[in-house]
């Protein structure tokens, strides 16, 4: 019994064993020799020579591109092939001798072409240069190879059916290469020696050469990992002009294209709260089609890349911007589409047809997690009317496109940003980019990707290295026949949201926003006082007949508050300069005979002032109460009597017509003209904003002139609430501040004044 079960144990082991021995090479030839990350994103499971490509690039022999491409289709250069042949035979440095034209001690080329001309590989041309651009021939490259691996002519014919096309000094190594079955020719019978070799083809030829030889073990086929992409990624086939872009260590940054891009200028310019390193380029040679990276620098190590394509000519452009990244353990793409924009279309403004960035990338590695807000790329045309007295400036906007895609094998991403020109227009696109969490929690960036989906026309998409476009209304000029004119709108360059959000949560993403904000105010205002606009008024024109620039009293009052606010947030010391000239700019205007006056000390400051033009505007309630409200923050920050003088003859001016200013609904006019007419509909929510913060500042400098504005309040409020408009949450904390939280109108509470 026990030799029987003892046998019994031999049998089970041996069939288990051979089950075993079956499984493994069932796993072998099943399924491959060794699973291998992707090298190249264009060579994968289904290229005919990714075996041969694979091996040579594993063993340092060939390589890709910047952009992680092998371009196999591509025609080799003889100066790729001297490279890649120098690297196969291992051959040594060679000093560099002035033997060739085209071959520079700083070329890319001079290790191949040197040590293969000394190993008399390759030979110069009669023109003295070595031919490193020029397309590698079929012919050419037998001789190559025959030359680099000694190989012998072992007296078999070839027998090709077009051999007398081939030239005399490579028909013998055209022989050789198919006597050691390195070459069978074309289907046809051909070799067809004139025609390019492509660089897959070059790879096959030198790895077959290489296993002939011995130079080269053949190993099993290799079955690629599939890649992780985020958008439509594509190889671009053909050969790129490379250009790396010195922005820093974070990942290596590149533009590719197939147009000639010569560097034109190049400087660093530094700003109050960030720096920008810029970089254009001109195509083709010609300096008025440009491409210009600007990486803008924040305090925080984070920074925003912008790219900017401008091509007055008719002919189409592509460049791509290229970023290769290390160690990357997992991405993923968080969309804005995930919340559905609402539209609206106003009057006035008309439809707003940008929508919102592509989304935030976060990026896992080793030590960290990083995130990325990308932006789209916007397509316009500039308009510009020139006058006497200056000139406006908007953009046509023609297409908003998605043109982010990336890519990962292994552990290395590829991202490409493909910038395209169809000709007479500027392309845009930018990032913001942080070594850490732009959003701290997934809870905070869904809250403001929901918040710019509601609020999309109010929120800033259109990014640029020079300031955020926007939606102009439909009374500017000049406006395209299409209607679509964007500019750069002062109010919504200054980020109020933003500045709200970061006090609130302190965000990084919002710093960063506020960073951004300051340094295009800065470069806005550029050697002005004052902030002017450069896009004129249609309804302005039509009534005073002044054109751009000219100083809006409502955007400077919003600029000096919001910078005010700066300092306390971010302890900028220069943060009270824009208040302090803004007041200076309010009182002067008294002197300048620019007032609507009543009585003597009771006088209103029109809401406009034309830089080059003497006209006196309307008065608007809103505009009043601004200045009044910077003035008395003026006092109470720098104790100069002259500002509560101002501030009081604009408080005389406003008592004296309280009832003429109070619409018979309870609401208010929204303007008084400059001969006394009141006239036209009121901002649902924003005056009354202004009453509060009026209220308030009278309250802490003398509280005899607040019943005038409480009394306003009661009537605004009571319009809205009648008319349930509802309010904003500016408008709710500051009733509460007030004690008159009684007045809180019927509606709903809005994020943004309307």
């Amino acid at each position: 019994m026990r030799k029987l079960l003892g046998k019994i144990k031999v049998v089970l082991f041996i069939s288990l064993l051979f089950v075993l021995i079956t499984l493994a090479s069932l796993s072998f030839s099943h399924f491959g020799a060794a699973l291998q990350d992707q090298r190249f994103s264009d060579i994968d499971n289904t290229f005919w020579a990714k075996d041969e490509v694979m091996q040579l690039a594993d063993e340092g022999i060939i390589a890709g591109y910047p952009d992680f491409q092998f371009r196999p289709n591509a025609v080799i250069t003889r100066g790729q092939a001297a490279n890649i042949l120098a690297s196969a035979l291992q051959l040594p440095d060679t000093p560099y001798e002035p033997i060739f034209t085209d071959v520079s001690q700083e070329s890319s080329f001079l290790r191949g072409a040197m040590a293969t001309y000394q190993e008399k590989i390759f030979a110069g041309k009669p023109d003295g240069a070595f031919g490193v651009s020029d397309p590698l021939t079929r012919e050419q490259m037998a001789s190559a190879i025959v030359s680099a691996f000694n190989l012998k002519n072992t007296g078999t014919a070839s027998g090709f059916t077009d051999e007398n096309e081939i030239g005399i000094s490579h028909k013998q190594s055209v022989n050789v290469l198919k006597q050691y079955g390195i070459t069978t020719g074309k289907e046809d019978g051909s070799f067809d020696p004139k025609s390019p070799v492509t660089r897959a083809n070059f790879a096959v030829f030198l790895h077959r050469t290489m296993i002939q030889s011995g130079a080269l073990k053949e190993r099993a086929a290799v079955k690629l990992t599939e890649p992780e992409t985020i958008g439509p990624f594509e190889a671009v086939p053909h050969s790129e002009q490379f250009i790396e872009l010195p922005l820093g260590e974070e990942c290596k940054v590149f533009l590719r294209s197939d147009q000639q891009l010569q560097l034109i200028e190049k400087r660093t310019q530094a700003h109050g709260h960030a720096t920008d390193q810029m970089y254009t380029y001109s195509v083709n040679g010609q300096d008025s089609v440009t491409m210009t990276v600007v990486k803008r620098q924040l305090p925080n190590s984070d920074y925003f890349l912008f790219t900017e394509l401008r091509n007055p000519e008719t002919t189409p452009i592509r460049i791509d911007l290229v970023q290769t990244e290390d160690e990357i353990k997992s991405n993923a793409l968080e969309p804005f589409s995930k919340f559905s924009a609402k539209k609206e279309v106003k009057k006035l403004v008309g439809e707003d047809v940008t929508t919102f960035p592509v989304g935030l990338l976060e990026t896992v590695t080793d030590d960290k997690i990083s995130q990325e807000l990308i932006g789209k790329s916007y397509r316009s045309r500039e308009l510009e009317i020139n006058y006497a007295q200056g000139s406006s400036h908007t953009r046509e906007f023609l297409a908003e496109e998605d043109v982010y895609s990336s890519i990962v094998m292994g552990g290395t991403r590829v991202s490409v940003f493909a910038l395209q020109s169809h000709g007479d227009d500027v392309t845009d696109q930018w990032l913001l980019s942080s070594g850490t969490k732009l959003f701290s929690t997934d809870e905070q960036r869904d809250n403001w990707m929901h918040e710019f989906a509601l609020h999309s026309k109010k929120r800033n998409q259109w990014y640029t290295a020079k300031g955020a476009y926007s939606k102009m209304a439909e009374t500017v000029e000049p406006i395209a026949a299409s209607g679509r004119a964007y500019g750069r709108n002062l109010l919504m360059m200054k980020e109020d949201r933003a500045m709200e959000l970061y006090q609130q949560t302190q965000e990084r993403f919002y710093e960063d926003l506020l960073h951004n904000a300051f340094v295009n105010l800065q470069l806005f205002k550029g050697e002005e006082q004052y902030w002017e606009t450069e896009v004129t008024s249609t309804y302005l024109k039509d009534l005073y007949g002044f054109t751009a620039p000219f100083i809006d009293t409502r955007f400077n009052e919003q600029i000096a508050l919001f910078l005010n606010k700066a300092g306390d947030a971010f302890e900028h010391p220069d943060a009270s300069e824009g208040l302090r000239n803004y007041a200076d700019l309010l009182v002067a205007q008294q002197e300048k005979g620019n007032i609507s006056g009543l009585k003597p000390g009771a006088y209103y400051i029109p809401d406009y002032f034309p830089v080059k033009q003497k006209v006196v505007t309307h008065t608007s309630m809103n505009h009043q109460l601004g200045g009044m409200n910077i003035l008395l923050l003026a006092y109470r920050e720098f104790g100069d009597t002259v500002y509560l003088e101002t501030a009081s003859a604009i408080e005389k001016a406003i008592a004296l017509e309280e009832k003429s200013w109070i619409r018979d609904d309870g609401d208010i006019w929204y303007k008084r003209t400059p001969d006394g007419e009141f006239a036209g509909r009121d901002y649902t929510h924003l005056t009354l904003e202004d009453l509060i913060d009026s209220y308030e500042n009278w309250l802490a400098v003398d509280e005899a002139k607040t019943p005038v504005f409480k009394r306003m309040i009661e009537s605004k409020a009571g319009y809205l609430d009648k008319n349930k408009k509802g309010y904003t949450t500016k408008i709710k904390e500051g009733l509460k501040r007030i004690d008159m939280s009684n007045l809180l109108p019927n509606g709903i509470e809005h994020t943004d004044a309307l």
